[in-house]
């Protein structure tokens, strides 16, 4: 009978041996159609000069001191990348917890009890133990391995998420400062514009009380100038809440930004010699992705695993006594060694729910990992796309406030010399003030498409930051 029952659990044994090859799966990342030509006009590729570019900062391309001192400030100070790096921790710890589970488990135990029991007349007994436990879980089928597998992926997926929070906080404080020195510039031209009208408003005045204008012409230059006198406020209120968003990318108290060049003196950068689409799988987002599918596959298979039998040892080596000071005899010494193997007939549904819900999101994160290289596609397209036409728009913005800049003298020439109304020269003032404020906002798109770019790109320095904390 013994023997029978021997050869069933090896039967048992080998076929399910058997079946958790068949079961266990490949990584199933999906293909996705690349691309090597976008929308854009764009260089032939030349990998090697495309991963020099993308292994420096990005952001020193645009040639300004004063901004590379505060990226490294808030490459430093933000709280987010402090946060990013404790998440990777508590991730790394979480793989080391996974993989104990795979080795023996030892621990020291110790009892002491008093209590009534026995035959007539019931006496006080006393009973000490100390001793070693052993248990061990032996992972014949790799069900322990594979959770193991899927916390280190889940540990890979968050180093992803802290190189893209490093890329996410330098796309953010150069947005930032661009945004801040085209409020410069536009409130520049606004108290510019501010000045030349306040000597508008100072002559028409002499020229009302003189009786040489109506008080109609004195009440047009007026309202232009209050409008003027409007825009500057306006304008200061928004660089102070610039100042006060860029303050907290560099993780200090709101306050004053230091500046550097102005706008239009900094360096709008090329576009590296060749982008082919396989340097997308560089993206934090992307590798990311693939680090939870990798994670959604490990766990699939641990789930289904969980069919198999479990083959556990445990031990125990150690004394026992009812008499403390006796309790170390060699005489009191007790042993005992347990293999045992279980395995699941009934569990109202349990282990196939669970294997169900981890199928289920791993075809999830199948979708959402298209969704993100189809995603990267698309920004680094549109970035492309962007910065041609965009820098044509600044061409004809440039081009239309020279024009507009002769209109006006030449409205005032009109005016002066009786020609036409001042309404003429309202409207070409209006005009001008106008169309160089939008000047200015295209050349900080300008730059905004540059950095989308490399953005898009998401590069290789994260690596050396991480690496050296910031």
């Amino acid at each position: 009978m013994r023997k029978t029952l021997q050869r069933t659990a090896l039967g048992v044994a080998v076929v399910s041996a058997l079946g958790g090859c068949a079961l266990i799966h490949s990584d199933t990342k999906p293909e996705l159609d690349a691309k090597e030509v976008w929308r854009s006009e764009n260089p032939a590729p030349s990998v090697s000069n495309v991963d020099a570019v993308l292994a420096q900062d990005f952001w020193t391309a645009f040639d300004d001191p004063t901004l590379n001192q505060l990226m490294e400030l808030a490459l430093r100070a933000n709280p987010d990348v402090r946060i990013a790096a404790a998440n990777v921790e508590n991730y790394r710890a979480r793989v080391t917890a996974s993989g104990a589970d795979r080795f023996p488990q030892l621990g020291l135990g110790a009892q002491a009890a008093r209590g009534k029991g026995g035959d007539f007349p019931i006496r006080p007994a006393n009973a000490f133990s100390v001793g070693l436990n052993l248990s061990w879980e032996v992972d014949l089928w790799g069900r322990l391995a594979r959770a193991t597998d899927a916390a280190r992926a889940d540990l890979l997926a968050q180093r992803e998420v802290q190189r893209g929070v490093y890329l996410s906080l330098a796309s953010s404080v150069a947005q930032g400062y661009f945004t801040l020195r085209q409020l410069d510039a536009q409130l520049e031209i606004s108290r510019r514009t501010l000045t030349l009208r306040q000597q508008s408003l100072d002559l028409f005045q002499m020229r009302f009380d003189g009786g040489v204008i109506s008080e109609v012409e004195l009440a047009q230059v007026r309202s232009e100038y209050e409008q003027a006198v409007a825009s500057v406020p306006q304008i200061e209120a928004s660089i102070a809440h610039a100042e006060n968003a860029l303050s907290v990318l560099l993780g200090r108290n709101p306050g004053p930004i230091e500046r550097g060049k102005p706008l239009a003196e900094l360096r709008d950068p090329d576009v590296p010699a060749g982008l082919p689409s396989q340097l997308l799988a560089r993206r934090p987002d992307i590798r990311s992705a693939e680090a939870q599918l990798a994670a959604a596959d490990a766990r699939v298979d641990a789930a289904r695993l969980a069919w198999f039998p479990r083959i556990s040892l445990t031990g125990l080596f150690g004394v026992a006594s009812g008499d403390l000071s006796a309790l170390f005899n060699d005489s009191n010494q007790v042993w005992n060694g347990v293999a045992g193997i279980t395995q699941p007939i009934f569990d109202a549904g349990r282990i196939g729910a669970g294997v169900d819900s981890a199928r289920a999101s791993h075809a999830a994160l199948v979708a959402q990992y298209q969704k993100t290289v189809q995603n990267a596609f698309r920004e680094v397209d549109d970035a492309l796309v962007s910065r041609v036409k965009l820098r044509e728009q600044l061409a004809a913005s440039t081009r239309q406030v020279e024009a507009l800049t002769r209109y006006a003298e030449l409205a005032k020439l009109r005016y002066e010399n009786g020609y036409t109304s001042y309404l003429e020269v309202i409207d070409a003032d209006r005009a001008l003030f106008s169309a160089d404020l939008n000047r200015i906002a295209n050349q900080s798109a300008v730059l905004g498409a540059s950095l989308d770019l490399s953005r898009a790109l998401g590069g290789a320095w994260m690596d050396t930051r991480i690496a050296h904390g910031g």
